[in-house]
């Protein structure tokens, strides 16, 4: 490994790390998980110094992708669902722990759609949303060839649209946003509502609905539907037609992408100019959002409102 990057991946239930070099070639990755762990930074900060220590090459520095809201102007997070991380000082941790300044910060769903949009199922076009439904639900856009992150870093913030001004409280605090009724855990815990059993789970959830369990149907449907008009509602607003969908959910196989694609076309046959949503599966999977990260760093033409450490 020549030139590299630490790439620092800040999910729901878990941090992912790993380096990356100029080739984006993914060594080394390890996982830190999130839940009920009072010593996150500690294993986060002794997972990287075993990674620059397995290394050999010029380190370049750290590209982090996280869970929003972000605080850009201060290289702080504040994930929804790690309660214990309110401005948490990311960027300053990194640079204090790898005597690295070059620290740049985005979200882990911008990542993802940079990522794609660079190397996997957005190649070729100029404007894309980027979605991860996972433990969670976040975008990330691409505008006329780059990435765009908003005033604050924190654009396109999708899972915390509200689609039911009555409906189920997010633990964001909002009334029912798209990540209430259509994320992977939010699923499960609806179809348990309503009397399924089984492993506690998306991949169980998924699995139970391939064998025709109508309550694991239609909840997968519902949250389908969930997320169609979170889509639906971006394009309008946006007036383009890539979506890219990546994250746990989205492997779920055609029980999810059948309604999925069949509640887009319900939505958008309302508005003629969004009829022809042009829909792809992320080609990345799991390491979307490490390359993504990386890219914060290893792009030659980074976003210029990604939050970097002074140099």
């Amino acid at each position: 490994m020549s030139r590299y990057a630490l790439a620092v991946d800040v999910g729901a239930t878990k941090v992912a790390l790993a380096l990356v070099d100029r080739q984006f070639s993914v060594d080394f990755k390890q996982e830190v998980f999130v839940k009920e762990n009072p010593h996150l930074w500690d294993e986060i900060a002794e997972v990287t110094e075993q990674l620059l220590d397995s290394a050999g090459g010029s380190f370049i520095g750290v590209g982090i992708g996280s869970a929003g809201p972000l605080h850009l102007d201060s290289g702080a997070i504040s994930p929804v669902n790690i309660p214990v991380w309110r401005k948490f000082p990311i960027v300053s941790k990194f640079a204090e722990i790898t005597e690295n300044q070059n620290v740049v910060l985005h979200g882990d769903a911008m990542a993802l759609a940079h990522a794609e949009f660079r190397l996997g199922a957005g190649q070729g076009v100029a404007n894309m949303l980027g979605i991860v439904v996972s433990t969670g639900i976040g975008g990330g856009l691409i505008l006329n060839d780059s990435l765009y992150t908003g005033e604050t870093g924190n654009a396109y913030f999708i899972g915390h649209h509200t689609i039911n001004f009555d409906g189920l409280q997010c633990a964001c605090g909002r009334l029912g946003c798209v990540e209430t009724y259509a994320s992977g855990p939010r699923m499960v815990a609806i179809a348990q509502d309503n009397g399924w059993v089984g492993e506690p789970s998306f991949i169980a959830l998924a699995e139970s609905a391939r064998q025709g369990n109508a309550t694991a149907l239609q909840v997968i449907d519902e949250g389908a539907r969930a997320l169609a008009i979170g889509i639906v509602n971006s394009i309008g607003s946006l007036d383009i037609r890539t979506v890219v969908v990546g994250g746990g959910v989205s492997q779920a196989g055609e029980v999810y992408w059948n309604p999925l694609r069949h509640h887009i076309a319900n939505e958008s046959r309302f508005t003629d100019f969004i009829s022809d949503i042009d829909l792809r599966l992320a080609q990345l999977q799991r390491d979307a959002g490490i390359v993504g990260a990386a890219l914060g760093v290893l792009d030659e033409a980074p976003a210029t409102s990604l939050f970097q450490n002074a140099k």
